[in-house]
């Protein structure tokens, strides 16, 4: 294994094993709160678990790579949803409302939060009557928790780094472009490059300024985000290539100079400063207006019930 992938895999076996020593303390805690004389703790099913977290942890040191740490932290993860059976009945209700509270303090959408507190809320509050209910519905709490809080996990690692190579991608066509137009004197199809790289950059712009928020990327919609963002820069790529066409077939000026003759003076190595970044900017808000073409097709010819804002 190169070093790099042992570093890897290294940096993820510690927090494998924390997530294991936090989930087995969650355990043990639980189980340690005080609790009346006719509220026995479940010491066979609290052995059974303290067993398994340690069959987890000592596979979590000898794993070779990164797929099988992450099975085994969603392993850890399933065993300490255990702590809800240890939990005391009177307090069982109150740590679903705060398990409720924390989810929807991440940001999560009204709807699922809404749903849970509907579906399970009862059972809470009938502890001391249904005591197996109530434990069972919040062990249901603890899975969505992790669930969830998985989710937000990726929602923040996927939008980081698509942010970084949106900018990244910013940077580089921009840079490209200006110098396709400042080289096209001496190849004449380095203005079409130009425009298409200017264009790319202004979508690349316009879906770093309308990246979907947590409370309406719904779960499971996050992969297809990713893919919808090359559709958008490539509409508009288009759009860009399109306008720029009618651009330069009007006869609209801006200081005596219209949009045909910057691109005429890139094309005769005539062209000053002003001129390529004009060729630039135009194409760029072309690209950026990719937004607008998209809402506008949603609303002529209808959109997915899961489109989203942006």
């Amino acid at each position: 294994m190169f070093g790099w992938g042992k570093k890897k895999l290294e940096n993820r076996r510690i927090e494998t094993l924390s997530a294991i020593s936090g989930e087995r303390a969650d355990v043990e805690a639980m189980a340690q709160r005080p609790r009346s004389a006719s509220d026995a703790l479940d010491s066979v099913l609290l052995e059974a678990v303290l067993k398994r977290l340690a069959e987890i942890e000592a596979k979590a040191r000898e794993a070779t790579n990164v797929d099988d740490l992450d099975d085994l932290e969603d392993d850890a993860e399933k065993q300490g949803e255990f702590s809800a059976y240890f939990c005391p009945v009177t307090d069982v209700h109150t740590e679903g409302q705060i398990v409720l509270d924390q989810i929807e303090g991440w940001g999560i959408p009204t709807t699922p939060i809404k749903r849970l507190r509907e579906l399970l809320d009862r059972k809470l509050k009938d502890a001391d009557s249904n005591e197996a209910a109530a434990r069972g519905a919040l062990r249901s709490l603890f899975g969505e928790r992790n669930a969830w809080g998985e989710y937000v996990d990726d929602y923040e690692d996927t939008m980081w780094s698509l942010a970084w190579r949106l900018f990244a991608m910013t940077l580089v066509l921009l840079v490209t472009a200006t110098l396709s137009f400042h080289l096209a004197v001496r190849f004449s199809p380095l203005l079409i490059s130009g425009l298409l790289c200017a264009g790319a950059a202004g979508s690349c712009v316009s879906v770093m300024a309308k990246m979907p928020a947590l409370d309406v990327c719904l779960k499971g919609e996050l992969d297809a985000y990713q893919r919808r963002v090359l559709s958008r820069i490539g509409v508009g790529v288009i759009a860009s290539l399109i306008g720029s066409g009618l651009l330069a077939w009007l006869p609209v000026s801006v200081q005596n100079q219209t949009f045909a003759d910057a691109l005429i003076a890139c094309a005769t190595g005539r062209a000053t400063g002003t001129a390529i970044l004009t060729v630039v900017a135009l194409p760029m808000i072309l690209g950026f207006s990719e937004r607008t073409l998209t809402s506008f097709e949603q609303r002529v010819f209808g959109g997915s019930n899961n489109s989203y804002r942006g």
